[in-house]
């Protein structure tokens, strides 16, 4: 299975039953607002981020590339900067979303452990060692300001000892923290974030795990990340999460209107003449194919490249409620705010280019990228008519080598210096 939600919510509906019922509250209550039309300037949404790394073999404790690589996977697929959105069937593309959230690594924590993580079905058990110092695992950094991510090796999950399958991750859906029902029996606020297996993470990481579908190993391209930031932003599956196996009649809704009814998940690969709902669909107002392409399907990574403008409404939604105290402050310019500041963007940068976002109260000014040793490596001066947006000023780096850069901006007698890391 491409991640562990089914998974988690049988085992809320089964142990925590107030809980899972706060959940379709909470769920029902962003739903309403994110049925509000988009506009169509969004500020960004900046999400700070902690990594857990929970190794005990080596080949677990990941590089910081890779882990930095599976940052610029989530900023370019919630940005739709992914270089794959071509890919997207015709007929899909007007309903293609820019969620416009950023996620910046806060921090990196890495533990060595002797412990297993494994989500039991039988026992209700979700992992919460690997989110505990004292049982081998790393305490969670401020939930309620933070996006934690534990990366770790997820045993198999099995029943009396009978294999059932390989979680690649899982994620707690929005749980509206100050409304849970006291004494519920809830995992504790401790336990929220993300949990993804080591060999999902990254488009540069050495480690393989095979395809479930069982046709050699799985395509890697950091897409469980995506998806399971999906889920802990408030997105179901679009088949709609009506049981543990994902088979579900073609009634079932993901709460999201312009995601096609599906009766199933995918199985891995890319079926783009699949259609598991034969229906007028009440958006569409014709009968839809199967949205493969969506990063909450169970498809192959190879053929994920997008979020509808309904899941972006309605994970936006999320970060103006439940979640919202993760929200930092926007750090995309805003024309005439004298508290806005230079933005590179994507950070850390993967291919050939990057961008710079310059402030109306920021130009005209001088930009200036240094190696880390403090060679000046590119100059150049922002004129105050060129254009704000994305992306406004565009940097080419494919002189440049792999590692850490320093950029500044400078301005009479102020200037602002940030870290960018390049990589090929």
């Amino acid at each position: 299975m491409l991640c562990g939600q089914e998974v988690f919510n049988h085992i809320i509906r089964e142990h925590y039953p107030d809980l899972h019922r706060a959940f379709e509250t909470t769920f029902d209550e962003c739903r309403a607002r994110a049925v509000a039309p988009a506009v169509a300037e969004r500020s960004e949404y900046v999400i700070p981020v902690v990594l857990h790394v929970v190794w005990k073999n080596p080949e677990e404790n990941l590089h910081d590339s890779i882990l930095l690589d599976q940052i610029a996977v989530l900023n370019e697929d919630y940005n739709r900067l992914n270089a794959d959105t071509g890919n997207l069937r015709a007929l899909f593309k007007p309903v293609a979303g820019n969620a416009r959230v950023r996620f910046e690594v806060h921090e990196i924590r890495r533990v060595k452990t002797n412990a297993n993580f494994q989500l039991n079905v039988l026992t209700g058990s979700l992992m919460a060692n690997l989110k505990n110092s004292t049982q081998g695992g790393s305490d969670a950094k401020d939930p309620l300001r933070y996006l934690n991510i534990w990366i770790c090796r997820i045993q198999p999950i099995t029943i009396l000892g009978i294999p059932l399958g390989q979680v690649l991750g899982f994620a707690f859906p929005p749980n509206n923290l100050p409304n849970w029902p006291a004494n519920s029996g809830a995992p504790a606020l401790e336990q929220d974030g993300v949990v993804l297996d080591f060999r999902t993470v990254g488009r540069n990481n050495p480690n393989t795990m095979p395809n479930p579908s069982g046709s050699g190993n799985l395509i890697v391209r950091g897409r469980t990340g995506t998806h399971e930031v999906g889920h802990y932003l408030g997105l179901r599956h679009i088949w709609g999460d009506g049981g543990l196996l994902g088979n579900n009649d073609c009634n079932q809704s993901d709460g999201i209107d312009d995601t096609p009814f599906a009766n199933s998940q995918s199985n891995f690969n890319c079926d783009t003449t699949r259609n598991t709902c034969v229906k007028v669909e009440p958006f569409y107002g014709v009968d839809m194919p199967d949205l493969v392409e969506n990063f909450m399907d169970y498809s192959s990574e190879s053929c994920q490249n997008m979020f509808t403008q309904g899941q972006v409404n309605h994970m936006r939604s999320v970060l103006e409620g439940p979640r919202k105290g993760l929200v930092q402050a926007s750090a995309v310019a805003q024309p005439g705010s004298a508290q806005s500041r230079p933005l590179v963007y994507p950070n850390p940068v993967r291919g050939q280019e990057f961008w710079l976002e310059v402030p109306t109260s920021w130009r005209p000014c001088q930009f200036s990228l240094y190696s880390i040793d403090g060679r000046l490596l590119l100059e150049r001066r922002i004129e105050r008519e060129e254009t704000s947006g994305l992306p406004p000023v565009r940097i080419e780096t494919s002189a440049l080598g792999s590692g850490w850069h320093l950029v500044r901006w400078q301005q009479d007698q102020r200037q602002w210096t940030e870290k960018v890391f390049i990589y090929r």
